[in-house]
């Protein structure tokens, strides 16, 4: 029987690789804090113990013996956090779970979610894995790119089996920031279009993300390689919006932000919240921007090739969270209303 660890099974990737992983056959140990929400992960009968990436070494090493996979979907995500604090959550742990993966004889792989931040903020049209890393100035972005490159030079340079998946904006079931974030601001009429709401952006269902997570641990000589993980195909704005709305029984938002205008508020904004020091990100950023304007598609040809990669395709990706939504929002509904009567 397999062996897997899997850092950031809590999250939405991680909880649903878990449960794949566990209906294959797998035995599965997670790395989790002690304050994170583990119910879901001890009713799939798996082994939990309490760590943290920034853990000594020589503490992490006992955790990574006798497993054949580690799967490294943790991960530090924000627009707006200090470089140092980004860098150690996302390079630094890293280096320490490869320093502790490296004493295990046993490893077969170690899967690594990049990011396609590591692309930068300009327009990105049917990139492929030869694309080169750009530096786009904010934090996510650099840290991304510097733990790409340490994953890599592992491979490179000591022969680590290590395998690079780098995904874009990631939707699904257990989603607790980019969809609900998405569906609020059409709530409260926050939410306006950047432009015409035309220009394409590809997205990748979880579920996708968890096939390619086990193909790559799986298929033989892919040791060292990238690859793009993407749903396949590519979706407006407005058409992602608009499906939302008609699903979900929302206003169809009618507001429209000329680019140009968009474009000087983020830079001032940003230039005032670095001034005052602001902790919390500016209404527009860079990195907002880009989710809301920028041409963001990928190739995923390599992926399909090598792996035998066959993605969900969007609509039916999106239909699928839709509904978990629904179901989740009337949970939580239900359970404020028991609290308030109690």
């Amino acid at each position: 029987m397999p062996t897997a660890l899997v850092t950031g099974g809590t999250g939405m990737v991680g909880s649903g690789l878990v449960q794949k992983l566990r209906a294959k056959g797998y035995q599965v140990k997670c790395m989790v804090r002690p304050s994170s929400d583990t119910t879901l992960l001890e009713s799939m009968g798996v082994e939990l113990f309490h760590g943290d990436l920034l853990d000594p070494i020589d503490q992490l090493i006992p955790h990574f013996q006798n497993v054949d996979y580690v799967f490294h979907c943790a991960a530090f995500v924000h627009d707006w956090a200090p470089l140092e604090e980004m860098m150690r959550a996302n390079v630094t742990g890293l280096d320490n779970l490869i320093q502790a993966s490296k004493q295990n004889k046993q490893l077969k792989r170690f899967v690594f979610i990049g990011s396609m931040a590591v692309l930068g903020m300009d327009t990105q049209d049917n990139l492929d894995e030869s694309a080169p890393w750009k530096f786009s100035g904010d934090n996510y972005n650099y840290s991304k790119i510097k733990a790409e490159q340490l994953a890599l030079k592992y491979a490179k340079e000591e022969n680590f089996p290590i395998v690079v998946l780098r995904p874009p904006y990631i939707y699904g079931p257990r989603d607790r920031q980019f969809f609900p974030r998405v569906v609020e601001n059409i709530s409260n009429g926050i939410f306006k279009y950047v432009g015409d709401g035309e220009r394409p952006f590809t997205l990748v269902y979880s579920e996708n993300l968890v096939q390619a997570l086990i193909l790559a641990a799986e298929t033989a000589g892919v040791e060292g390689q990238l690859y793009m993980i993407t749903d396949g195909e590519s979706i407006t704005r407005k058409d992602l919006i608009e499906l939302l709305c008609g699903h979900l029984n929302l206003e169809k938002p009618k507001g429209h932000i000329p680019y140009g205008v968009a474009l000087v508020a983020c830079r001032v904004l940003e230039v005032i919240a670095k001034i005052t020091k602001q902790k919390n990100p500016p209404i527009i950023n860079k990195f907002r921007l880009k989710f809301l304007y920028t041409h963001l598609t990928y190739n995923i040809e390599k992926a399909k090739r090598e792996l035998g990669y066959k993605p969900i395709p969007t609509q039916k990706g999106l239909i699928e969270t839709i509904n978990w939504y629904k179901k989740d929002n009337a949970g939580q509904k239900q359970d404020k209303q028991q609290l308030s009567v109690t």
